[in-house]
């Protein structure tokens, strides 16, 4: 391997690890894990496999470069240990040093390509975590590409590593604003469930919308929290068993403002406070709290709004049985373009409507 291949090699591999540093979305990660490397190995198939906890168990995880049929099974049993590989640094592996007999003979009849890739371990903090692969047997690479190929596999493993945990204290945050949600909702015996639900129907439409990531957090999280300002308003209102008074109906529209108010002392909760302060706007600009109309309403607002009245049209209240989803969505239909987004609307009724026919 010549100086100045191993020049681009090292500043690939530098690139590479900013890269994937740069995104704390594991399937993302794991995306930019599997190009990256492929180029800089320049490898046409890579593959990312994972020990579970017990390391006895070895799963296709994700890969780059393969048909499903190349893949009939997904997991290997009763995996030997590929520790020594990261006692001793820069050591690849086959498969035939990690399979037990019996999968290494079904590999080499139904998955032959498997014998034709070299392995590099991921390891976080000693321990093997899985093992990152490439198309191509080990002669067919310098010591110094193995080197290089085992430092990526440690990159790798370390944003895995990184995303894996901030996706579950995103989660453990996510139920906790939930059970926050449903712990507000409670004083109200009619709304079990309904944060749940409201955030279900909406990331419904949001799939439809082909909304970005950071999109899709943000607005599963306003459907969580849409009713967060109820905390502030009192409990014989909120449990009045029958319809409001013109009066009540002027305290209960307070709660979305209270609401933003609470969340306005988190940070980076802006487009989250756009859809908890706005889901009561109405399209045509006779809602509240501040009268936006159109599309000056936030989008994730209108989506919530949507997701919120069929909600609630279709559980049990004191005054009314919860209609059939079909019955609701007409209903709803007859406010589209005065109450409703039409598009986001008519987006939501197909989605419905295709549901109810699966059932």
């Amino acid at each position: 391997m010549d100086e100045a291949k191993i020049i681009d090699s090292l500043k690939s591999l530098h690139d590479l690890s900013k890269a994937i540093n740069s995104t704390l979305n594991l399937g993302e990660v794991e995306e930019m894990v599997l190009a990256k490397t492929a180029k800089l190995m320049q490898a046409e198939k890579v593959l990312i496999l994972l020990l579970d906890e017990t390391k006895t168990i070895l799963t296709l995880h994700r890969s780059q470069g393969f048909d499903q049929v190349e893949m009939p099974v997904k997991e290997f049993h009763d995996i030997r240990s590929f520790d020594h590989c990261i006692v001793h640094k820069g050591a690849v592996i086959t498969l035939n040093e990690v399979l037990a007999y019996d999968d290494l003979r079904f590999q080499r009849r139904q998955m032959p390509f498997l014998s034709d890739m070299v392995f590099a371990p991921l390891e976080i903090k000693g321990e093997a975590y899985g093992l990152l692969g490439i198309s191509g047997n080990t002669h067919e690479f310098s010591s110094v590409e193995l080197e290089i190929f085992c430092s990526l596999g440690s990159q790798a493993a370390i944003a895995l590593e990184n995303a894996t945990l901030y996706e579950k204290l995103h989660d453990a945050f996510l139920h906790t604003a939930e059970a926050l949600a449903e712990a507000i909702n409670s004083r109200d015996p009619y709304t079990g469930g309904h944060t749940r639900r409201v955030s279900q129907y909406s990331l419904q439409l949001a799939e439809a919308l082909n909304l970005s990531t950071k999109e899709k957090e943000d607005l599963r999280l306003g459907a969580i929290l849409h009713d967060i300002g109820k905390i502030g308003i009192d409990d014989a209102i909120l449990r009045k068993g029958g319809i409001f008074s013109p009066e009540e109906k002027e305290i209960m529209k307070n709660h979305p403002e209270i609401g933003a108010n609470i969340l306005e002392h988190v940070d980076e909760m802006e487009e989250v406070i756009r859809g908890v302060r706005h889901h009561h706007e109405w399209f045509d600009g006779s809602g509240y709290p501040d009268g936006l109309r159109k599309n000056d309403i936030p989008l994730a607002a209108r989506i919530i709004a949507i997701a919120d009245v069929f909600d609630a049209l279709t559980t049990d209240r004191p005054y009314r049985k919860a209609m059939k989803k079909e019955a609701a969505i007409k209903i709803i239909q007859e406010d589209a373009g005065s109450h409703f987004d039409p598009e986001l609307l008519d987006m939501f009724s197909d989605i419905l409507f295709d549901q109810v026919k699966m059932n």
